[in-house]
């Protein structure tokens, strides 16, 4: 029996079994279940070798018997994939997660068959009034503020290196030689080899360190000392040999260097390229006046979402995406807080508030996500999958990762379809901010 005729057959019966939790039964009768052995059955024969027949030519009452395991297997993967296409094609349902599908026995094909599948299904409520939405955000920086900060982060960012001979302080740069008690593999990459040793090298004292415990170790440092300290690197550290261990250093300083911002208008716009200060502060100008409007407009969205999120009150969430999604936000705790050996005793000691706040983050995401599937829903806003294609060679670049590494950690953590979700939310919220009133 072909599957478009056991859709046709197959009965379903819906049981909630909880909030957000469905189990559906999918019964095939007597008649469907003995074609979908016929077919089988027939579809065997077509290449069975059986003694003393043609290939193909056997009764199908001996192909039946000498492959009857086989045949069962097949009419079961049938009825199954049948049966999972019947519940995914039936709209009476908002089906988020799948379960377990399972029966109490084997298919036969003198009676019917009944297998139940356990699913669960998108939380209800009521959507208020996301359209025409008032929306106030907090006045930041006026224009000239922003234009006063933009010209001290470019005098800063262009800034002259000159040496000094006083003790170094954060942001200084040092140059040094240094040494360690770690011996590196014959084989090792030279990027491990200079982590552990270089005879010179520039150190910034600044974070993220190049080396960690570097910016308390050498600030206050002058030419000439020498300083010794142990590094402590995390777990999730760049290279992989130097990942939670604990290494002494010994550093001599030949040089102290300290960053000079530009004082003079007429040199930053030379050092920009942009010729004469007028130039400069027109550019700067139109530069500022679209950073504001991008961050009055990010300040909107934020709002629009904060507000749509606060106008529904608390529902009940899937439990096994609730518990799926708090083992993310877990982990994510866990990469931020455990860098070191050192930090393991402390995460374990305080594991159980660990877990509630991840289940509470979890909770506040699902809520805003189904808020604004519904919405999407409404508004038949989707995500296309050039889009997802976008995200990830966006990803790949940022990380510095080959885009196939990184589609195979996706796909081997759920990656997918956070990212879905990630821009869906993100298109909703554009939308619902572009009907406000802001």
């Amino acid at each position: 029996m072909a599957l478009d005729s056991l859709l046709d057959a197959a009965q379903l019966d819906w049981k909630e079994t909880e909030p957000c939790a469905r189990q559906v039964t999918i019964k095939f009768p007597q008649e469907a279940v003995a074609g979908a052995f016929d077919q089988a059955s027939r579809e065997t024969a077509k290449q069975a070798q059986v003694p003393g027949f043609r290939k193909g030519k056997a009764p199908l009452s001996l192909i039946k018997a000498k492959y009857k395991d086989y045949i069962a297997d097949d009419v079961t993967r049938l009825l199954h994939q049948a049966a999972f296409s019947k519940v995914t094609s039936d709209k009476s349902a908002d089906i988020v997660a799948f379960g377990r599908m399972d029966a109490k026995e084997a298919p036969a094909a003198d009676r019917e068959y009944a297998v139940t599948l356990d699913v669960e299904v998108a939380p209800e409520f009521k959507l208020p009034e996301y359209k025409g939405l008032e929306i106030k955000v907090e006045d930041g920086e006026t224009l000239e503020q922003h234009i006063e900060n933009r010209m001290k982060y470019l005098k800063d960012l262009y800034a002259d290196y000159v040496t000094i001979e006083e003790p170094a302080q954060k942001g200084d740069m040092l140059k040094v030689s240094y040494e360690s008690d770690f011996v590196p593999a014959e084989d090792a990459p030279a990027s491990l080899r200079r982590a552990v040793k270089s005879e010179e090298s520039w150190i910034w004292l600044s974070e993220p360190e190049q080396i960690p415990g570097v910016l308390a170790a050498l600030t206050g440092a002058k030419k000439d000392g020498e300083y010794t300290f142990k590094a402590e690197f995390p777990a999730d550290w760049r290279e992989k040999d130097l990942q939670g261990k604990s290494v002494e250093y010994k550093v001599k300083v030949f040089e102290a260097q300290r960053r000079v911002p530009v004082a003079d208008d007429a040199k930053l716009a030379e050092k920009l390229g942009l010729g004469t200060v007028e130039k400069m502060n027109e550019e700067i100008r139109k530069t500022a006046e679209r950073e504001l409007e991008q961050m009055h407009k990010e300040a909107v969205k934020a709002k629009a979402a904060e507000t749509i999120v606060g106008m529904v009150e608390d529902f009940p969430l899937p439990k096994g995406i609730l518990a799926s999604a708090s083992q993310r936000e877990f982990s994510r705790i866990a990469e931020l807080l455990v860098r070191s050996e050192a930090d393991i005793e402390a995460f374990k000691k305080d594991k159980d508030k660990h877990i509630e706040e991840a289940k509470a983050e979890a909770g506040k995401y699902l809520k805003k996500f189904f808020i604004l599937r519904k919405i999407a829903g409404n508004e038949k806003i989707t995500v296309g999958e050039a889009e997802v294609d976008t995200q990830i060679r966006n990803m790949s670049s940022y990380l510095g990762y080959k885009e196939k590494d990184v589609r195979k950690m996706l796909g081997e953590n759920g990656g997918y379809e956070e990212i879905q979700a990630d821009i869906l939310m993100g298109k909703v919220i554009d939308f619902i901010a572009s009907q406000a009133k802001a």
